[in-house]
């Protein structure tokens, strides 16, 4: 009997401690619920607002989500800030009312809810609406009234909302130029006076088109992209606007930006200069005719001549993705392969000297080249070096890039490299070049050095 008693307790604690962990354990405490009851709205998830009027003395500001992005509708059409839209719902729905008073003890006209200054109207995704009506300042505290969908109770709430809806037009406008990443674009084209300058991305690799076809400078192409990017206006020009004032009559710069995945296509021009509050600013045009002020923070890249947005790299590879490496000079010649991330001699597998294979590969990859577009080599070859990549597709097969390197033309002069891949003949650091094709046997292990007796 005591048995069955005790099973029949354990029974109920467990039962007990299942509906605790079920339900009691997610209902608010009494802090919660107490803070809860002090919101002005109790039920506003900011995620679920999808338009938002403000009817203000200036007239109505109406916002609609598109998407993740907000969109102004009115007075004008424009996109939106979407920071400041999502803020300004925050402090709607962070909103605490210090005291309610009903119809009773209060009249709405001593309130200034009869002829309210501002009134809200926020759309939800479900096609309901909270609306609420602001009064006047209070007295004492910079309290406002607030009354909800045409209550009778009013709500006094501290008065700093206030800021968020009281904004200028151009406040709610989106400040940025673009939003684009560099992974985002298919090709940019810039001209500048008359050099124009054509780039297109394939995979991690840029190739320039125009002026030359040629291996584009990867770093210099994506830091213009990031520059336009953190582009922000710092004024708009609405109304009429006389192009020739702002210089874009003939424009310094013109910028066409297009995304690989299909968006509109960002075209910038960019005019004169001047003295704002904190630093140079450039007029620009964007697209058919939406002008503005602008930090100016991306003429100095496009200044750049044209013959410099070649890759200064004499290959532009992923050491992470190189997995074999052959080497030739004179008579002499290796070959390596990376087995599970290690480097080992192709054929009997013997380990390699790690460090020193990365060093050979690491002064591979860091050539830079001095000079461009050379005659074609009539000295005799230093070296030839083959560099194996792994394959982006899993199935896919490796890719080889070749690198044939020649004498200098004279003593003191710069030995030369042509590479699969770029037409050019480079110029390039004999001493850059020499560690690359040094003595071979150099990159056997330290121990398989000790274990030879020639070694001794």
């Amino acid at each position: 009997m005591k048995s069955r008693n005790l099973m029949i307790l354990v029974a109920i604690v467990v039962l007990l401690g299942a509906y605790i962990l079920l339900f009691e354990r997610h209902r608010p405490t009494t802090d919660e619920a107490r803070r809860d009851a002090d919101k002005v709205f109790q039920t506003l998830e900011t995620d679920d607002v999808v338009g938002v009027v403000v009817a203000g003395p200036e007239g109505p500001v109406r916002l609609e989500k598109v998407g993740d992005d907000w969109q102004l509708r009115e007075p004008i059409v424009y996109p939106a800030d979407s920071a400041t839209v999502s803020s300004t719902l925050s402090s709607l729905a962070g909103l605490d009312a210090d005291r309610r008073l009903s119809a009773s003890e209060a009249d709405a006209a001593e309130y200034g809810l009869d002829a309210p200054e501002v009134e809200v109207t926020l759309t939800l995704d479900d096609n309901s609406e909270v609306s609420f009506a602001v009064g006047d300042e209070m007295p004492l505290g910079s309290k406002r009234p607030i009354r909800i969908n045409g209550a009778d109770e009013i709500a006094i709430v501290p008065g700093w909302f206030m800021s968020d809806l009281e904004r200028e037009v151009d406040d709610w406008r989106s400040r940025e130029v673009t939003a684009v990443r560099a992974d985002q674009v298919a090709s940019i084209d810039i001209e500048a006076g008359e050099d124009a300058i054509r780039a297109v991305r394939i995979g991690d690799e840029w190739r320039l088109l125009s002026p030359m076809e040629d291996l584009g400078d990867r770093d210099h192409l994506e830091a213009l992209v990031t520059d336009l990017s953190a582009l922000r206006i710092e004024e708009f020009l609405d109304g009429e606007v006389d192009p020739a004032a702002l210089g874009l009559d003939a424009p310094e710069y013109s910028v066409m930006v297009v995304r690989s995945d299909g968006g509109e296509p960002l075209r910038l021009e960019l005019g004169a200069t001047r003295e704002g509050a904190g630093g140079t600013e450039v007029a620009c045009r964007r697209g058919d005719g939406d002008y503005f002020w602008a930090q100016d923070r991306v003429r100095t890249r496009l200044s750049k001549a044209p013959v410099l947005w070649r890759s200064k790299k004499v290959a532009d590879i992923d050491s992470r993705a190189v997995v074999g490496l052959r080497l030739a000079a004179g008579d002499a010649s290796v070959e390596l392969e990376k087995v599970d991330y290690q480097w080992r001699f192709a054929g009997d597998g013997t380990e390699a000297d790690q460090p020193r294979v990365s060093d050979r590969l690491t002064a591979l990859t860091k050539l830079e080249a001095t000079d461009y577009d050379l005659m074609a080599p009539m000295t005799a070859e230093l070296g030839r070096a083959v560099v194996v990549l792994q394959s982006d597709e899993e199935d896919g097969e490796p890719e080889e890039i070749t690198f044939t390197f020649f004498a200098p033309l004279s003593e003191g002069g710069r030995a030369m490299v042509r590479v699969s891949g770029r037409e050019t003949v480079m110029g390039v650091d004999p001493a850059a070049v020499r560690p690359i094709f040094s003595d071979f046997d150099d990159l056997r292990s330290a121990a398989e050095n000790t274990d030879d007796p020639a070694a001794e």
